[in-house]
């Protein structure tokens, strides 16, 4: 009973340890064999997002809203491989215009700049909106559909190390878009957990994402670290067990890209004597320190509510600077133990 309380420790909650912030992606360690997990997490992403070094390019984030549902089967060991386990999620996600504050940072119509003296306009694909406004990417909606799967090395009582391998496919999304979820073609990584006392629990995780590599380089690779101590309770205000995971979460691309609409608009100038002068191109190549928040509640013994908050407290190229999320986890056994 107390490993199976263990497991469920680590595997509830799990899925909200798990979204936009990047690659802060992680995996159940594992359920229990002839289980189906099945969950529903909605997300929104706030605060700013900062696509260029220029702090001009820097906005508020809207209107970026994420839902997405999974469901999961334990189907028990496979040779030294235990609670062997696949699963599928869908993500569906709607994310707002990119553009710039003509009050801020007034761009001028592509072209118009005079010869040999480029100065910041709205052009290399983006749509100029007059006034000074231009949207370099539009509103978007599309869907990220993705199968994994995922294996305990070992566990016991007091310990679990799990590892997973996941693709996703991408379906009506645009790739080259700065502010959309990431999308990692092809990734893999582990979760360990371990118990420091009764009441108190270590999580670490690692993730490792490809981006659009091999086959495209509009979404850089990433490294993901995260570590949270996970605080237990038996009783709550509410009649429920309860429990919240803190902790520092890293993470930093792998790869680097170029943008041509946000450099034409917020890169600087460079002069060269002799040279005419040219717009620099400044890389896209995230880096992220934050801390997460993950706070759930299990309802019974099968069903969780699960909470999160994810804030980033310095870096650079943040697609979002806070995340924010709710989701319910169902485990429904199909089979008895042991069959």
């Amino acid at each position: 009973m107390r490993d199976s309380r263990l497991l469920a420790a680590l595997a509830l909650g799990a899925s909200v340890y798990a979204r936009p912030a990047g690659a802060f992606v992680s995996t159940p360690v594992g359920g229990h064999p002839g289980e189906l997990d099945v969950s529903a997490v909605a997300t929104a992403e706030r605060g700013k997002t900062e696509p260029n070094e220029n702090e001009a390019s820097w906005r508020p984030t809207r209107g970026w809203y994420e839902a997405t549902f999974g469901a999961g089967y334990t189907f028990g060991h496979l040779g030294p491989l235990q609670f062997f386990a696949l699963r599928l999620q869908v993500t569906h996600f709607t994310t707002p215009a990119e553009r710039n504050d003509p009050a801020a940072w007034p761009l001028a119509a592509p072209g118009s700049s005079a010869p040999g003296a480029p100065q910041p306009e709205c052009g290399g694909g983006a749509r100029y909106l007059g006034g000074g406004l231009c949207e370099f990417y539009p509103a978007d909606r599309g869907t990220l559909a993705t199968g994994e799967v995922a294996f305990a090395i070992f566990h016991d009582p007091r310990m679990a190390l799990g590892l997973f391998l996941r693709a996703t496919v991408p379906f009506a999304m645009d790739l080259e878009k700065f502010e959309n979820p990431r999308v990692d073609y092809f990734a893999g990584g582990f979760v360990f957990g371990a118990e420091l006392q009764p009441w108190l629990a270590i999580e670490a995780s690692t993730y490792l994402g490809s981006g659009t590599r091999p086959f495209g380089t509009q979404q850089n690779g990433a490294l993901a670290l995260g570590t949270l101590f996970h605080a237990r309770t038996r009783s709550w205000i509410l009649p429920w067990r309860a429990g919240v995971k803190l902790g520092p979460y890293v993470e930093g691309d792998l790869h680097e890209r170029e943008d041509a609409r946000y450099d034409l608009a917020f890169s600087p100038v460079v002069t060269r004597p002799g040279v005419s002068a040219e717009v620099a191109t400044d890389r896209v190549r995230a880096a992220r320190f934050a801390v997460a928040t993950l706070p759930y509640f299990l309802v019974t013994e099968h069903v969780s509510v699960e909470l999160g908050y994810v804030q980033k407290l310095f870096g650079y190229d943040a697609r979002a600077t806070q995340v924010w999320f709710a989701g319910v986890r169902g485990l429904v056994e199909l089979s008895p133990p042991g069959r």
